[in-house]
Parts: C-alpha cells; structure tokens; sequence
C-alpha cells in the first residue's frame, strides 16, 4: 500500500483549525483576563487605603498583588469589588474621623493637666513637649496617648501623696473641675462605645453627675482615656481582621481562577490534536475508499483500523467532557464563593453606615450632636452667603437641671432630657436643626427665618418646656428654659455667632432666667 498525502486544500484547511480557538474557550480566556486585570487595581487601592496600619494586612496585599501577576481573566469579581472598594473607602473615612476626634481629646485632656497647679516643672515640661509632638500615625498616636497616660498616672499620684496642708494650696479650682467633669460626661454621651468598656464609661459619667472631688475627676479622666483607646483598638482591631479575611478570600479565588484558566487551555490543546487526529483518519478512509479498485487495495483492513482509530478518538473525546464538567463544577464553586464574599461585605457596608448614622446623633436624646451640628451649621452659613437670607442661631439652656439631677438621680435627669428634646423637635419645621450641644443645652438652626417665624418659634418652645407634664416619685416638677438667640449677619462666621448667641444666654439666665434674650 502505498502511504497516503494530503492534498494542499486538505493542508491548508488542518492549518486552519490547528490556529482556530473554539469560542467557547476565547471567551473563557477573555473573562479570565479582565478579572486578574480588576483584582490587580483593587489590591492598589487596598494598598493606597490600607499601607502603614498594620504589617500583616500590608504582607497579605503585596502577596496578593504579586499572585496577580501571573493571573489573567476575573470579569465576575467586577459587581463584588466594586462594593467592596467603596466599604474600604467608607471605613477609612470614618476611622479618621474617629482618629481626628480622638486627637481633639488628647489635646484637651493635656491641656486640662497643664492648669493643674502645683506639678512638677519636669512633669509640666514633658507635658509640653509632648503636646508639641506631631502624631502622623497609628502607631506614634498609640505612644502619645500612654504617655499622656503616664503623665495622668503621675500627677495623680502626687496629688494623693502631697501632705493635707500643701494639698489646701493646690487644689484645683472648684467650677475649672465642674467643667471638666461636664465636658467628660457630654463626650461620654456622645462617643456611645458599646459593650464592657460602654457600660464603665455609663457608670464614670453617674459618678461625674454627683459632686465628686478634683482628684477623682482626675482619676475617672484617665480611665476614661484608657477605656476610650481600648474601644478605638479594638474596632480597628476588627476593621482589620474584616480586610484580612477579604484579601485571603480574593487570593483564594484569583488562584483558582488561574487553574481553571491553565485547565482551559490544556482542555484547548487536546481538542485541537482530537480535531487533528479526526481529520487525517477522515482523509485516510477517502484515500482508501478512492484506492479500493486497486489490485493491492484491502479497504476492508483499512476500514477496520480507520475503527479503531475512531473508537479511540472517542473515548479521549469523553475524557475531555469530564474534564470540561470538572471545570464547570469549579467555576460554580468560585461563583458561589464570591457570592458569600458579597454578602459578607454587604454586612460590614450596613455595619459601617450604623456606625455612621449613630456617629451624628446623641444616643442619649437621639437629635444631632455636636459632629452633625458642626456640618449642618458649616452647610447653612454657606448658603446664607450665598443667598443673604435670614439665618437665626439659639442656644436653649434647662434652668437649674442640675438640681433635678441631683434630687432625683441621673437617670430621672436623662428621662427629661428625653422628654425635654421631643418637645423642642415638635415645635421647629422640617426645614430646621436641632442639636444637643452638651448637657442640657440644645443648639437650634432657624434658616430662612423671618422676623414673625422665629418669634414665635421660640416663644412656643419657652411655653412648651415651661407646661411639660414631668412628674418623678409623685412630685410634679417645674421646668423652664433660657433661651439666647442671634441672626448671622455683615462678615459673620459660624464660630462668633455661636459665641455670641452664648452671651446672649448667658444675660437671659442673668437677668432670672426663663426668658429669651436676643444679641
């Protein structure tokens, strides 16, 4: 028998599907590449959010980044990522703002400590130089704050040891203390730290509604730092761990993404040499069959091998679709996996905006705090620039609430607090703010006010407070308000209005209280 030839048309047309790619792979292989492409700009932006915090979680990045180098094609991550790239961002943003508002506290605790007089000048001196000292990150704020610490433990360590009679010369200033102490307690209520650490924080601030003395102001300042650092370490301490187990999720799913892509292309290979192995045995049974009228030709034998040539080009072709169900079982798993990842992700972005939500109400009287009252008062002075409306600013004041503190009990107090703040949101319109700005007073917003509008307005709060109903231990209790209003106007800013809006508030209670005042 003479050994068969392809004909040129036969060679070009083998040429031909040896390059051709089934789509069904191109297609697989494309996806595998825009993936690998959106995982590599994600680990960027995790670096750029995440570099300097903590060691491992930097590692873990550079590790993952460097996986993706060799990876190609992770299209399906693209809806996932981009949610949890926007969380990352969230979280960041938040957490320096809690940093920003923690190194406010720093500064003021410090500064607190320097008016104490009779310290050490070496205690002062490092006092200084160490408010002095720039915190440009985590690590230097951690320091900064135990030192401070140190510095507490110092003083009050002093201040237990000095003799009574120097003691008498140095004690602290009596009202410098109740400020102190009403500062601490309104910074309590605003930070709303859950568990262990916010219930001591909750039992600190009973302790500083009752008349307590300067040394343990000192002593309840320093454990309430204590406790504040703790609660700070410990959500950034689970920020953490949430992005560590996002970055081992994605490095386990762009690895097996990058199996499933080699696995495709070896699937690719050997259905490229069963499509080659096919056609040269098609071409032998033409050539025999054109050959069969030959003396030599037995095309019944090689009819007979062309079979089992065949039978074996079968079977290899079930391997394959094992192979490719194999495959398709895989990608189901990644699919699945990636599922779980953005549901997970979901629930850090809703415990994210919790926290966001509850970071601009006071979780006492559930109005705006002193952050929400900050941003809507830089939002209302702009557009009062802008527009030259009339914009009116009151500082509301309980009279006398630290007697009813005092007769009744803390908790009595925040009950009326409760009550008292209801009230005040009942009588503005929705296009008005209402904060407490600490303690008892509550900060009010009245833009677009005319001259009738935020009369009345106050007036009705003044009578609205002064006719509550409030009754504790079957002893009906009379309240009233000192109200001190201003409107924004020539070159004003937010800060002289607050201040002078203060004075004003400061003449109503003056003058009797129970009135308002207007400067």
């Amino acid at each position: 028998m003479t050994k068969s030839t392809l004909s040129p048309l036969s060679a070009q047309a083998a040429q031909a599907d040896h390059h051709e790619t089934p789509s069904a792979y191109r297609d697989l292989a494309l996806k595998s590449r825009r993936e690998i492409h959106s995982l590599k700009r994600l680990v960027s932006r995790f670096i750029a959010t995440c570099t300097g915090k903590n060691t491992l979680v930097d590692q873990k990045l550079t590790e993952f980044r460097d996986v993706l180098y060799s990876a190609q094609d992770v299209s399906a991550l693209l809806p996932r990522l981009a949610v949890i790239e926007r969380m990352v961002g969230h979280q960041d943003m938040t957490q320096k703002k809690a940093l920003s508002h923690l190194d406010e506290q720093f500064h003021t605790s410090g500064e607190t400590l320097q008016r104490v007089t009779g310290l050490p000048a070496q205690l002062k001196r490092d006092l200084r130089d160490l408010l002095a000292q720039p915190m440009s990150s985590d690590t230097e704020r951690t320091q900064h704050l135990i030192k401070l610490l140190q510095l507490y433990e110092r003083a009050v360590t002093l201040q237990v040891a000095r003799p009574r009679a120097q003691h008498a010369q140095v004690e602290l200033d009596k009202d410098q203390i109740r400020r102190v102490a009403d500062e601490l307690q309104n910074l309590i209520t605003e930070l709303d730290i859950d568990g262990q650490a916010g219930d001591k924080l909750l039992e600190i601030r009973r302790q500083l509604l009752t008349d307590v003395s300067p040394t343990s102001v000192v002593s309840l300042t320093l454990t309430s730092l204590r406790l504040i650092l703790e609660a700070t370490q410990a959500e950034r301490h689970a920020s953490q761990q949430f992005l560590s187990q996002v970055n081992d999720d994605l490095v386990s799913i762009s690895q097996q993404n990058t199996r499933a892509y080699d696995h495709a292309s070896q699937l690719r290979m050997a259905h490229q040499s069963v499509d080659q192995r096919l056609e040269r045995t098609i071409t032998d049974i033409e050539h025999e069959i054109s050959l069969q009228s030959a003396p030599a030709a037995d095309p019944e034998a090689a009819l007979i091998r062309a079979l089992d040539e065949l039978k074996v080009i079968a079977q290899e072709n079930e391997a394959l679709k094992n192979r490719e169900q194999a495959l398709e079982e895989q990608l189901a798993h990644n699919q699945n996996q990636l599922s779980t990842l953005a549901e997970q992700t979901m629930d850090q972005r809703r415990h994210v905006g919790d926290q966001e939500r509850k970071r601009l109400l006071d979780p006492l009287t559930r109005v705006y705090n002193r952050a929400a009252l900050n941003d809507r008062l830089e939002h209302e002075y702009r557009l009062w620039k802008k527009y030259h409306r009339e914009f009116c600013l009151a500082v509301i004041d309980i009279d006398h609430f630290k007697q009813v503190n005092q007769q009744f009990g803390y908790e009595v107090g925040d009950k009326a607090l409760k009550v008292i703040a209801r009230s005040i949101y009942q009588c503005l319109r929705d296009t008005d703010f209402i904060a407490r700005f600490g303690g008892e007073e509550f900060v009010i917003l009245l833009p677009d006010a005319n001259d009738d509008t935020r009369t009345d307005i106050l007036a009705n709060i003044s009578q609205t407070i002064r006719k509550l109903p409030l009754k504790f231990k079957n002893e009906r209790v009379s309240i009233t308000a000192s109200i001190g209003a201003t409107l924004f106007k020539d070159q004003d800013t937010p800060k002289p209005v607050l201040a002078r809006a203060d004075q004003a508030l400061y003449q109503a209670k003056n003058s009797g209280r129970n009135q308002i005042i207007w400067c």
